[in-house]
């Protein structure tokens, strides 16, 4: 085990490397200036190249690449250009906001799904099987952002019952404003998971079902119950893997929900930071988002060589 997991680790590393490499070319080839948002409109060309200076812009490419590299292997993600504060503490309050919303989301999606999957399998034909097909194709073909202004739309514009925007009420925190503050962008952000997850899962069960060794345990007279203890274990890494790249599509993919919501995560930061051309608060928002897709890529490849010990030798 501590070998393969050696083995993850050690793959990491260009994997990374050349994500860094890529975002930060990406942002010296895409059109505009940085220091055009900085300066004021009456400065002048001198004020100009001294704050080009300053930053290091007049520096070739690979000098401005290693000095920032070197400033992340120390912990030092630099400053905002536009906030003057330091990209660490951004970073950390929106990750921490975003983790928020992806735990809500992924509780929502992969629990529903995991149920109404496992059971249209088992029932194929009943009502609850055709409503997975619903929510499987209005989750894949429905943008989340569509989601978002149909639910706010319903719930808060015509209803009035969830709040429209935001983590919490001004001068009203507390854990249940947090939690009505949750529900509309949990699910608009968790309805794509839902969808891809609700398919997997159902296909994936319902061909587990219809293999040699479950007409085996039928014909011995083995429970429904311990043949659907075989069945999901059977199931579970097929599942566990899914369910590992749609955790990290809740990080880093719900952009456009936390813009709509106005929910001060992650993307939001990052979205922000794109209108305002703040490109070290670009780098490293997309590098933190790549380190830990990477990570939930080798735990969930861990649990996997946990689960079927077979990973271990491939």
């Amino acid at each position: 085990m501590a070998q393969f997991l050696l083995k993850r680790i050690i793959l990491m590393i260009p994997t990374l490397l050349g994500v860094s490499i890529i975002v930060f070319l990406m942002l010296q080839i895409v059109p505009g200036d940085p220091i055009d948002s900085i300066l004021s409109p009456d400065a002048t060309e001198a004020d100009r190249q001294k704050l080009v200076q300053e930053m290091g812009f007049d520096q070739p490419l690979y000098i401005q690449y290693m000095d920032w590299m070197m400033h992340i292997l120390r912990g030092d993600l630099g400053q905002s250009i536009i906030k003057r504060v330091s990209i660490n503490q951004l970073l950390f309050d929106g990750l921490w906001n975003t983790l928020v919303l992806a735990l809500s989301a992924g509780l929502f999606s992969f629990v529903l799904s995991i149920a109404i999957g496992v059971y249209s399998a088992y029932k194929p034909k009943s009502w609850l099987a055709s409503l997975a097909n619903i929510i499987g194709l209005t989750g894949v073909t429905i943008p989340n952002y569509w989601m978002s202004l149909i639910l706010i739309g319903i719930f808060s514009v015509t209803l009035g019952w969830l709040p429209p925007s935001g983590m919490m009420s001004s001068g009203n925190g507390g854990i249940g404003d947090l939690l009505l503050h949750l529900v509309l962008p949990s699910i608009a952000a968790g309805m794509t998971t839902l969808g891809v997850m609700t398919r997997m899962v159902r296909s994936t069960i319902y061909d587990i079902l219809n293999q040699d060794f479950v007409a085996t345990l039928q014909a011995k007279g083995v429970s429904s119950f311990t043949i659907m203890k075989h069945v999901l274990r059977n199931g579970t890494p097929m599942i566990l893997t899914v369910a590992g790249l749609q955790f990290g599509h809740l990080l880093g993919g719900s952009v456009l929900v936390e813009t709509v919501f106005t929910w001060p995560g992650l993307g939001q930061l990052i979205y922000q930071a794109i209108s305002q051309r703040d490109f070290p608060v670009i780098q490293a928002g997309v590098l933190s988002i790549a380190v830990i897709f990477v990570i939930l890529n080798l735990t969930v490849d861990a649990l996997h060589a946990m689960i079927d010990p077979r990973v271990r030798h491939t």
